[in-house]
């Protein structure tokens, strides 16, 4: 009688697991993405090429749907909507990162990368590993990947910008990111914080007199349409940050992960590619509406943003000068 009191036991436990298993096969995962660019803008475009993979290779389970243009907050609100379960995918910049991490801001800092590939030798490295595993264990978010969003460039209504001080006096919206504030501070601008949906209309308006951002956001949020002059600074090279929270990520089964994971690595190779081989085109096109401008000496801007350094390497001691010794050392 107790063997068979056992064995039933055993069968009921084994159906209620297979029950239970059946029931989170079923379920159906809602990924909502927020992105703050245009629906047109290459980073929309790869995440909606994204969103498709998934909800098509996991046959349903997982139903991803994007929403641009800023449509669920500002990249701050949306990052702090993962930690409180609320969102479960978006970007930063690295900057952004570094409001929740202060270590992470090194990863943005003023001409500090020689070339694509030297971006990506740190991010996909040990460098880019540590941050991802600090910030994970701070802020129970997922670093997932890298994205290219390259080289940030100024445009406004006043003047070309050919030496820091043509800097001075301009009004230029920049993000929420202290490191991008603090550069443009430096260069003798005043840094106006301002919701990227908000931007169109304060240029427009004249509230502000320019904005800084890479060729492929300046196009696509047709900045041209308002701004007369495009100085190409090249002052922060800004690579997208795809964040996940984990909270959402570990509920997943095994299976709908590894798809994440795979189609992320894929979006990862052809958003460098496509980013990389449509600035150039971008920039040709702008040049139909804008005065555009190359810097030639870009030694006096080096110099001037030279306190964002010292800054941060007496907030964080020396844990940030180590970290910029390291990213200096990647460059090929």
């Amino acid at each position: 009688m107790k063997k068979i009191i056992v064995i039933v036991a055993v069968i009921t436990a084994l159906l209620v697991f297979a029950s239970g298993c059946q029931k989170k096969e079923g379920k159906v995962y809602q990924m909502r993405i927020g992105n703050v660019t245009a629906p047109d803008h290459i980073l929309n475009i790869t995440f909606m090429d994204f969103a498709e993979r998934v909800n098509d290779r996991s046959g349903g389970r997982i139903k991803a749907v994007v929403y641009p243009s800023g449509q669920l907050g500002s990249l701050r609100t949306m990052t702090e909507s993962l930690q409180a379960g609320t969102l479960e995918m978006t970007t930063q910049s690295p900057g952004g990162l570094g409001s929740f991490l202060p270590i992470a801001g090194v990863l943005e800092m003023p001409f500090a990368y020689e070339s694509h590939q030297h971006v990506y030798d740190v991010v996909d490295g040990e460098i880019g590993q540590e941050i991802n595993a600090q910030f994970l264990d701070r802020t129970g978010i997922r670093i997932l990947a890298y994205w290219m969003n390259l080289h940030r460039h100024t445009t406004n209504n006043i003047r070309p910008i050919n030496v820091p001080a043509d800097f001075r006096g301009l009004r230029i919206r920049v993000p929420e990111t202290r490191t991008v504030m603090d550069t443009i501070t430096n260069l003798g601008a005043n840094a106006n914080p301002l919701q990227v949906s908000e931007l169109y209309a304060a240029l427009k308006l004249g509230t502000v007199d320019g904005q800084e951002n890479p060729i492929s956001i300046i196009h696509a949020s047709k900045y041209f349409e308002v701004q007369n002059y495009l100085s190409l600074t090249g002052h922060v090279y800004s690579p997208v940050v795809v964040l996940i929270s984990d909270r959402f990520y570990q509920s997943l089964p095994e299976d709908l992960r590894l798809i994440i994971d795979e189609e992320v690595a894929n979006a990862t190779a052809k958003s460098r590619m496509e980013a990389e081989r449509i600035d150039s085109e971008l920039l040709d096109d702008l040049k139909r509406y804008m005065e555009v401008n190359e810097i030639a000496d870009i030694a006096p801007f080096r110099a001037a943003v030279q306190p964002v350094y010292d800054d941060m390497i007496r907030t964080l001691g020396n844990d940030a000068q180590g970290f910029f010794d390291r990213i200096r050392a990647a460059a090929r």
